[in-house]
């Protein structure tokens, strides 16, 4: 039994605390998709405005004798071993890189090191400047990171894609990229038994346990597909970009939501980014290594 379970036993006499799940109301469903709307409008901005600077700074001579230089570097490499041998020992630095990441966040989190020293204090910070507005928009927010309607959206695009491209390959990815997210998130808060911030400042419904975010590492991996997905039907780099900037845009977002809600502390959102970012990475990996022998 780890130490945060049984101090959670001793002091609430049982398991961490659980509390029934609030519905989803109409109202905060219109306004979950305004804001999802809001995020992708505000991504597209960016990347419209960014666009100029972009072009400038690649039309440098630095940088396309930087480009030149990294694809002759790659075509020496793919000549002298397999290019599939390159993509794999490239990818796996990257996996091991996340990876490590998270187990440095796991370690402060389970010794109670400098990491989480704040936590308790973020969360106070944000309670004394709850709204009622704010917190309507913090619960919209939180939403889209939900289980229910991650599913939903990377289910139906991955089908969309799946039939445009006439390939199972996309339904795959989603299966796997989210299936396998929120398996290990429901492995790991098991073996970590990290209760939850006191229930009192809790502002929603939230059971289990505490590390790591499982809305943080599944809107991660879920906005993530979702920009994935996008990328597959089009080869427009601004659509490209846009995609991939809300997705960044969105899971910050919902990441920011757990903690102002009190249902998570922040280093409870930093292990999920860690971990959703991580397995992300090996889903990718693992895409490309088979997309090279199909």
């Amino acid at each position: 039994m780890s130490p945060w379970t049984a101090a959670s036993l001793a002091s609430e006499g049982g398991p961490p605390h659980r509390m029934k799940r609030s519905p989803i109301t109409r109202s905060t469903a219109l306004l979950s998709l305004a804001i999802a709307a809001l995020v992708i409008a505000t991504a597209y901005a960016a990347v419209w405005a960014l666009r100029p600077a972009a072009v400038r700074l690649g039309s440098h001579r630095w940088v396309i004798g930087a480009e030149a230089k990294g694809r002759a570097g790659l075509s020496w490499l793919t000549v002298r071993i397999a290019a599939e041998v390159v993509i794999l020992t490239a990818g796996a630095v990257v996996v091991v890189a996340l990876a490590a990441v998270f187990v440095e966040i796991l370690d402060a989190v389970t010794d109670a090191q400098d990491l989480t020293a704040l936590d308790r204090a973020i969360i106070d910070w944000l309670a004394s400047r709850r709204t009622p507005g704010l917190t309507r928009i913090q619960i919209a927010t939180t939403n889209l990171g939900s289980a229910v309607v991650l599913i939903t959206m990377v289910t139906l695009f991955a089908i969309v894609t799946a039939r445009r491209l006439r390939s199972w390959y996309p339904v795959v990815l989603a299966v796997i990229g989210l299936g396998g997210s929120q398996t290990l998130v429901a492995v790991i808060k098991v073996a970590i038994a990290r209760p939850r911030p006191d229930p009192p400042a809790q502002l929603v419904s939230a059971t289990g346990y505490s590390f790591p975010s499982g809305h943080s590492a599944s809107s991660l991996v879920g906005f993530g597909l979702l920009a994935w997905l996008v990328c597959l039907l089009t080869s427009n780099r601004t659509v490209w970009a846009t995609a991939w900037l809300a997705a960044a845009l969105g899971t910050a977002a919902v990441g920011a939501s757990r903690v102002y809600l009190g249902v998570h502390y922040p280093t409870d959102v930093l292990g999920g980014w860690a971990l959703g970012l991580t397995w992300l990475a090996v889903v990718a990996l693992a895409a490309q290594v088979w997309r090279m022998r199909a």
